[in-house]
């Protein structure tokens, strides 16, 4: 089961998400952690979880976290793209299926073409995975030109169909997303 969550700050809701996904989640995603080098290790630690991949973000918002479950293999990947794009790369092992797992997150303020023009090159990088699922904050709905041709050029689909972001009540919005190849290795969401 892996779970994503756009958290708007974790440092003070780490207690609340340990007691959340204690026996819930095989791997969690958290975008927009807004941590910094001075938040330590030691407080980000769930019971059953490996160590999580962290990627901080200097300035405010933003930031990445994957969380993975004892007992799953997994090893994180270099990808040495600009300062400015939000992505964690892990290969992922399930079922004896090595998976590209990539926790990403998209500032709205970024330009849209910057983000998938970077994700892309993450994907080509690591071709040699057949397999590939994004989880996190992309800020763009599938509708939207950008996302629907990366879509197109990845032979991907979205599975997340439900509104996820709420900041206008009146005009919800689904830009939490799971982008995958391989869709039906995936039951729902």
């Amino acid at each position: 089961i892996v779970g994503n969550l756009n958290i708007n700050s974790l440092p003070n809701k780490i207690d609340q998400l340990k007691v959340m996904v204690q026996d819930n989640l095989d791997i969690l995603v958290i975008t927009e952690s807004k941590l910094n080098s001075s938040f330590p290790l030691g407080d980000l630690m769930i019971a059953g979880f490996q160590e999580p991949f962290r990627l901080d973000r200097t300035g405010d918002g933003g930031g990445v976290i994957i969380y993975v479950r004892e007992g799953i293999t997994k090893k994180r990947l270099t990808f040495n793209g600009p300062d400015d794009f939000e992505g964690i790369f892990v290969e992922i092992s399930l079922r004896k299926t090595k998976w590209l797992l990539g926790g990403c997150y998209h500032p709205p303020k970024q330009p849209d073409n910057y983000f998938f023009y970077h994700l892309g090159n993450a994907l080509d990088k690591f071709h040699k995975y057949d397999r590939f699922l994004l989880v996190g904050d992309f800020n763009a709905e599938e509708t939207e030109p950008v996302l629907s041709e990366f879509l197109s050029t990845y032979d991907a689909k979205n599975l997340v169909k439900d509104k996820t972001c709420f900041k206008v009540i009146s005009n919800p919005t689904c830009i939490d997303l799971f982008i995958l190849n391989k869709p039906a290795s995936f039951q729902g969401t």
